[in-house]
Order: structure tokens, then sequence, then C-alpha cells
């Protein structure tokens, strides 16, 4: 097969680390997709989630790539970005706080796909696992704070579902 007619070496691959490297690949062009529209978050930090989330791409089926160094960048990131919630919200807001919520749900889906790797066997570092879950945690922290920076009142959910 030509490199012309190959879009990804590992397409036909059984295992779901094909579709992990797909789901980071999309979560860094979602990443870069929502930076045109986030005004409050630096651009430098949006620009190096880019990078560190295509670092996790091949930290599974490759060595690790995400150094304890990277994790603690993120974790500044987070605290930079914190905003104490005292109840569960709904996913909305101004348009960068909603792509924020978007980067948020489809890195729990990357969590996921993880979860069945390690269920077919495969090694997933426990480094990777800290940083994914981290990541969601720091897309939420920095919608929350994109919504202050534009006013918009964040809506508490009560869920029906789990009432007592």
């Amino acid at each position: 097969m030509s490199m012309e007619c190959c879009a990804y070496s590992f397409l036909l691959e059984d295992s779901n680390m094909c579709d992990y490297e797909i789901a980071t690949d999309e979560l860094a062009s979602l990443v870069s997709l929502a930076r045109h529209h986030i005004k409050h978050i630096k651009q430098e930090d949006l620009c190096t989630l880019i990078e560190l989330i295509y670092h996790a791409n091949g930290s599974i089926r490759g060595k690790c790539a995400i150094q304890s160094n990277e994790y603690d960048q993120l974790h500044q990131m987070y605290k930079t970005y914190f905003i104490r919630m005292e109840h569960f919200v709904v996913p909305d807001g101004c348009i960068g706080a909603s792509y924020l919520h978007i980067l948020r749900s489809k890195t729990k889906a990357v969590i996921r796909l993880m979860t069945k790797i390690k269920k077919e066997g495969q090694t997933v570092p426990d480094t990777l696992w800290d940083f994914m879950n981290l990541l969601a945690n720091t897309f939420f922290m920095m919608s929350l704070y994109e919504n202050k920076e534009e006013h918009f009142e964040e809506k508490e959910f009560i869920s029906r579902s789990y009432e007592s």
C-alpha cells in the first residue's frame, strides 16, 4: 500500500490501541480549534496541552512520554484556574466554556479507552492515568474560569436519578 493510501498504519488493528491514538489525536485537534474561541485561558497553556496530549498519544504503544515535570506543569494549570464548586453544574456557558466542557468529556472517553486497553492485557502507565484524569479536571476548571470571566452564572444541576 502506498503512503498516499494509508491514513494511519494501525487502522486495521483489532485492539483498542488504535482507537485510543485516534481519540487523543482528536482531543489535541479539538484543543487547537477551541483555543480560537477561548478568551481568558492563556494561549500558551492551551498550546502546551496540545503538545502534551500528543505525547500521551504514543505513551501506551511506545514508552510513556509524559514526564513528571510535565505532570507538575498540568497540575499548576489546574491550580491556576481552580474554582471551588459546592454543587454539580450543567455543562453550559459561553462559547469558550462550552468547548472546554466538550474537551473534558472527550478526555473521559480517552480514559475509558485506556480501561479497555488494560483489560486487553496491555500495560497502561500509572503516569498516564494520573495525567488524563487531571487533564479532564483541568478542562473542567478552565470552563468554570472562562464562564466566571465572561460573567456567565453557573447553573446547579440536581439529578433526579440520585436523589434520596
